[in-house]
């Protein structure tokens, strides 16, 4: 069940929203949120509800303890081992084959693959219960004051399959204290239209001129190029659709998350481009493992050699190397586990990299007009060919793609044939109009806050519902891209 089926508009969410009212107080309404969230979850593959409970369980314990642990050594432990078993279990369903694989072509053996069924979510609400267990080892006041706060926060529908990741010290006190009201529900339920849109209208749209392209046996410069950019307008609204109706559900229950996206695609520069797109899981990497790298011992004591060597501006940047590293090649794996995700995520972060060193002078070029135009056209350089990497279905076909936009350029009748046919008056005005719409600057949409322009919004959503609803019936289920993760 995906918040864009049927079911879970016309059923499920509309008896939450009247159990949720009725139920008098927040403890009551805490537990049919989690009952809630249990259904949802079942409704993916039932088999994996106990991989889910598991984890509230453990990461609920290992918060009882180090709440009450006074010895620092004791309650390290109890964190490290909390840590081990989210990301063990992670490991086991997400890399196990992954690994297997590797050995077997790195040494000629032929171990069979496991082939474990992912469970749903698992990336997000792993990292959801790391958040919990790491704030309270840093705070023993951060426990959470009960179970069932603990295994709402973890399995809250609306995040669970694909976030926002939401942080324990963000989500603790809305889940002692909330309220609910008309204007929040009903800009709530805007949100969510707005985001389903998104998804049906664009994303599923564009999609399948993607998936033609990406299928296809022939391919030159304006299939690839066509297809970079289809995917890249593909996956930013079908994520940030994603996002905006997980938000928005979020809100119509009183809870306000956090923002995912920032306009990415008008960023100046690949640093800028990450503090835009997926901002949950970059804040999240940002506290947990890259603030923790620069601050650790190993760390700190290069820092005073290099600065010692070199002088403190170059030891600084110098400094930043080696984390960036590390949280760029995490970011690639928990993408996805394979090569093509963990060269993306490399891609990313060495030009994030150089950014950060100075060698490429964002903040010189940002001061003038042409210099933001150069910054522009280099992160979408940036952009399109890490899509490539991103959407192919193998390295082999990466490089095809990535050779045939530079080297393409010789014409056959067939890839001809193949573009008309995929480049249908819808899908090229959709892929336009989407363009353009995630190119929108901030000014130019500062009209949505006047009052005029939000009842006006509430008509447009209509609208919109109405075609959401028509898609829905007509093409069928097309799953959000971040559901694999």
């Amino acid at each position: 069940m995906v918040f864009s089926s049927a079911i879970f508009l016309f059923v499920f969410f509309p008896a939450v929203f009247a159990v949720y009212h009725i139920v008098p107080g927040v403890k009551g309404k805490n537990v049919v949120l989690l009952l809630a969230s249990l259904v949802f979850y079942s409704f993916g593959r039932l088999a994996y509800v106990p991989v889910l409970l598991g984890s509230v369980l453990i990461n609920w314990g290992a918060g009882r303890l180090l709440g009450g642990l006074e010895n620092q050594r004791k309650r390290r432990a109890v964190a490290i081992v909390a840590a081990v078993i989210d990301l063990g279990a992670l490991g086991v369903f997400k890399y196990l084959d992954f690994f297997v694989a590797n050995i077997n072509a790195l040494f000629g053996t032929d171990i069979p693959l496991p082939s474990i069924p992912l469970p749903l979510g698992v990336s997000f609400f792993t990292f959801t219960a790391l958040s919990y267990v790491i704030e309270v080892y840093r705070k023993p006041g951060n426990m959470a004051e009960g179970f069932l706060d603990t295994a709402l926060y973890i399995s809250f529908f609306p995040t669970i399959l694909s976030g926002p990741i939401v942080g324990w010290k963000t989500a603790a006190p809305q889940l002692r204290e909330r309220t609910c009201s008309a204007e929040g529900t009903a800009r709530g339920i805007r949100r969510l239209i707005v985001g389903m849109a998104k998804k049906l209208l664009i994303a599923d749209i564009v999609g399948k001129l993607v998936d033609g392209i990406y299928a296809g046996t022939v391919v030159d410069a304006r299939l690839a190029w066509l297809g970079a950019v289809g995917y890249a307008v593909q996956i930013y609204f079908d994520f940030a659709g994603y996002s905006d109706m997980a938000i928005g559900i979020g809100q119509v229950f009183g809870f306000t998350l956090p923002e995912n996206f920032d306009r990415p695609y008008t960023a100046l520069g690949l640093t800028d481009f990450w503090k835009r797109w997926h901002i949950s899981l970059t804040t999240w990497f940002r506290n947990y493992v890259y603030m923790p790298l620069v601050m650790s011992g190993p760390l700190q004591g290069l820092y005073k050699k290099w600065a010692r060597k070199y002088g403190r501006a170059k030891a600084n940047k110098l400094s930043i190397l080696i984390p960036m590293a590390v949280v760029w090649l995490l970011t690639g794996l928990w993408h996805g586990a394979a090569w093509n995700f963990v060269l993306w995520g490399l891609w990313h972060g060495s030009f994030c990299a150089l950014e950060g060193v100075g060698l490429i002078p964002v903040r010189k070029l940002e001061k003038s007009g042409p210099g933001r135009w150069v910054l522009r056209l280099y992160t979408w350089l940036v952009i399109l060919l890490g899509v490539v990497l991103f959407r192919a279905g193998s390295l082999a076909q990466a490089w095809q793609m990535l050779g045939a936009m530079f080297a393409g350029w010789r014409f056959k009748p067939a890839g001809t044939l193949q573009l008309q046919v995929l480049c249908t008056p819808l899908a090229v005005s959709v892929l336009a109009f989407g363009l353009a719409a995630s190119l929108v600057p901030a000014w130019w949409t500062a009209w949505r806050e006047k009052s005029w322009a939000q009842g006006l919004s509430y008509v447009l959503c209509l609208g919109l519902f109405a075609l959401c609803v028509m898609n829905m019936a007509q093409s069928g289920f097309a799953p959000f891209i971040y559901l694999q993760f």
